[in-house]
């Protein structure tokens, strides 16, 4: 397992040395292609979890389905915008998406049933700091 390991590392380096070297100044070349591919990548997982997981850390009365729909709805936000607006503001997509997101984890949390108690007690001892003493 070591060995492998370590022969795949070896071939991802290879890799990424050869899209280097193509150039990521040149706007035709592939490793341009494969640059903004992760760029977007990294835009939709911020805009769909970025909210949920702040929330998630902060309020104790945030749930499921808040997280949800706010997972859905920044993903659209930040694809429809990709596929429409960015072009034309220079804005990237990640903004929007995760207002939206934000605006309706927040909304449909408090559209819908508070967790239970037992979900707030664990809530409650994961930011109990006299836990860390």
């Amino acid at each position: 397992m070591l060995w492998v390991g370590r022969i795949v590392v070896l071939v991802v380096a290879v890799v990424a040395f050869f899209i280097a070297r193509t150039g990521l100044d040149n706007p035709t070349s592939w490793a341009n292609d494969i640059m903004n591919m992760v760029e977007n990548a990294w835009g939709l997982f911020g805009a769909s979890f970025g909210p949920v997981v702040i929330l998630s850390l902060f309020w104790k009365r945030f749930n499921y389905p808040g997280a949800v729909a706010g997972i859905i709805a920044g993903a659209i936000a930040d694809i429809v915008w990709l596929m429409t607006l960015t072009a034309s503001t220079g804005v990237y997509e990640i903004v929007p998406g995760f207002a939206v997101g934000l605006i309706v984890s927040v909304v449909v949390t408090l559209a819908t049933k508070a967790p239970g108690q037992e979900v707030i007690d664990i809530y409650n001892n994961a930011v109990n700091s006299s836990i860390d003493d």
